[in-house]
């Protein structure tokens, strides 16, 4: 039984690292031959276009793949083995704070819409990347277990900016309206949004239409990008507890 469960516990440790390492493999590879594509003809683009899609449809099907061959580890784990049991618990709880898994439960909505004045500058009628960046902050601060933007999972690594006159989000580009869920204690959600003085109370005396509505159960999607980590590493510690 314990030879079982060591190989079991190495058996999921390598699934998940070849999964963040498809992933890894995937953005590196596009990042690298993004400068090479700018040289190329357009004939050229499309058919290396034609060949990324089809290397990108491989690697989501591996992904995928892992995905499932996870899945049973998991299954196997807690059908044969109480202590495997609790270590599959913990994964699953490691995959739904690090963003890798669908995820549902009660929460609220908030829509942000421009302003439609044509007599006002289009500066004045624009939300911009920093009033979505101050919603989900203001989400997150009051205890917001899962965030998504226009269905783009927030995680660690996410990054909200404005690029020329769209918002990226993931390197998603997005359009108005602003569609931000959150997954928590609704009643806790929607009376941070409702602050007096906070961002969409401000937000809406600007003129800015501002929808807020709750649910008892809504889906935020997992998150479908990569995630590299290059220079962070994990600090070790010894049997006292003093770390190396």
């Amino acid at each position: 039984m314990k030879k079982y469960k060591t190989q079991l516990i190495t058996g999921i440790g390598v699934l998940i690292l070849t999964f963040l390492l498809t992933l890894q493999f995937k953005s590196i590879t596009i990042f690298n031959e993004e400068k090479e594509l700018k040289n190329m003809r357009v004939d050229e683009l499309v058919i290396e276009l034609q060949r990324e899609r089809s290397v990108n449809e491989d690697l989501n099907k591996q992904i995928e793949a892992y995905r499932n061959d996870i899945a049973q580890y998991r299954t196997d784990a807690e059908q044969n083995d109480g202590y495997s049991k609790f270590l599959s618990e913990q994964l699953k709880r490691a995959e739904i704070m690090a963003g890798f898994v669908d995820v549902k439960g009660p929460g609220i909505t908030v829509t942000l819409k421009d302003i439609d004045n044509a007599s006002m500058s289009s500066g004045e009628t624009l939300i911009h990347d920093e009033d979505v960046r101050r919603v989900v902050n203001e989400l997150y601060a009051a205890g917001a277990e899962a965030v998504c933007v226009n269905g783009s999972r927030i995680v660690s690594t996410t990054a909200i900016r404005c690029v020329g006159p769209t918002i990226l989000v993931n390197d998603t580009k997005m359009a108005p309206p602003y569609v931000v869920k959150a997954i928590g204690k609704k009643e806790q959600l929607l009376a941070a949004v409702n602050l007096k003085g906070g961002v969409i109370d401000n937000l809406r005396i600007w003129g800015f239409p501002i929808e807020v509505s709750t649910s008892s159960e809504m889906i935020i999607p997992r998150y479908n990008g990569a995630i590299n980590f290059s220079s962070a590493t994990a600090v070790e510690q010894n049997e006292e507890g003093n770390k190396q």
